[in-house]
């Protein structure tokens, strides 16, 4: 898959960016904001879009994700503040961060296997 990485923090998205190329992915990039999200995927559309809570635009996480759904576009939550993502979310995904490849792969997955409730995979 093609997947762009919505995250604030450098290191965060430098250590998800690896993970996802270790399981055979294309990283189309990073962006910090939903506003650069949106305009990214309106350029090149991903086939997936990764997506923390909190972004250089504040708490813009949740909004994003309803606005990818409306385009189309599926979406993981990866975040520390997963826990406060409200049912339902249109994300196909939650993980909690920190997060591993086994979760990583795990949230891949249920993208894969098409729109259904959404799941959350933690540490534990």
């Amino acid at each position: 898959m093609n997947i762009l990485i919505c995250e604030d923090d450098p290191v965060i998205a430098m250590d998800l960016a690896w993970t996802l190329e270790e399981l055979g992915h294309v990283v189309m990039g990073t962006v910090t904001s939903a506003v650069q999200c949106l305009t990214r995927c309106a350029i090149s559309r991903p086939d997936l879009v990764t997506v923390d809570l909190t972004l250089t635009d504040g708490r813009t996480g949740l909004g994003l994700v309803d606005t990818l759904a409306q385009l189309g576009i599926p979406s993981i939550i990866v975040s520390g503040e997963a826990r406060l993502v409200p049912q339902p979310t249109r994300a196909r995904a939650v993980v909690e961060k920190p997060f591993n490849e086994r979760l990583v792969a795990w949230a891949l997955a249920t993208v894969d296997a098409g729109p259904t409730a959404t799941t959350r995979a933690g540490q534990g």
